[in-house]
């Protein structure tokens, strides 16, 4: 990363822990009573999971992260949380093994998806953050449905969140069976065309045939994606 690049970053990380963050927590404060049940689909260094932890100490936490070195970095984090479990694994619409592509610049954006070399955006993001496409290495890793997950079954869950920077429709397809009984579903949209054979409308459509309804709408302060909330209509 060159001076820019870091600057970039570093603006973006403040945005999210100052602005973005306090959002997503005020509004799960208000619609979660103690949650007891969460799973944090794309875990990454832990910061929601640890929002998480604030509605409720006791809860029981559920996290998935593919990446090798974030899931060490999270067992090293998380090692005296005895009601969480941590799973190095990817989930998916299939129980399979898969490329993940592992961004060195940024693992923010590491990921199952390929990037669509052709995005305007991608050139701008690149110019700005560092580029997506360089410096990747790949790593074959496990990924298995959520449906697959055997102790999940007949557990109602208060929230999942998901952010898999581009892969959400193959979680979702994989899950619905969970999904169905889940209250809350916490969900990163992108807006722009950076990851191939990414449409956020797929996504939305399958959450409402699911049986949600959008809550709320939180976007990221400058950028291009947003986070969003669904709740199901069973629940409300």
């Amino acid at each position: 990363m060159n001076i820019i690049n870091k600057i970039t970053y570093s603006a973006i990380e403040l945005l999210d822990k100052k602005i973005h963050r306090k959002k997503i927590f005020n509004i799960l404060n208000k619609i979660l009573n103690k949650p007891k049940n969460i799973i944090d689909i794309g875990a990454h260094m832990g910061s929601y999971t640890q929002m998480f932890l604030k509605l409720n100490q006791k809860a029981n936490i559920i996290l998935f992260e593919p990446n090798i070195y974030l899931y060490k970095k999270l067992i090293i984090r998380f090692r005296n949380s005895k009601n969480l479990k941590i799973i190095n694994c990817g989930i998916s619409d299939k129980q399979t093994k898969k490329k993940f592509y592992i961004n060195k610049n940024s693992d923010y954006v590491s990921s199952f998806s390929k990037v669509n070399r052709k995005s305007k955006y991608l050139m701008i993001r690149n110019l700005l953050l560092g580029s997506v496409t360089n410096k990747v290495t790949e790593k074959i890793v496990n990924v298995k449905k959520l449906d697959a997950f055997v102790f999940l079954k007949n557990i109602k869950i208060d929230l999942i969140k998901i952010d898999v920077e581009g892969y959400e429709e193959k979680v979702i397809k994989g899950g619905s069976a969970i999904l169905k009984n889940t209250k809350i579903v916490l969900i990163e949209f992108h807006k722009d065309d950076m990851y191939s054979d990414y449409n956020c409308n797929n996504i939305h459509n399958r959450l409402l045939n699911l049986g949600f309804v959008v809550f709320k709408v939180v976007k990221f302060p400058f950028m291009t994606w947003e986070d969003r909330f669904y709740l199901n209509k069973d629940y409300l």
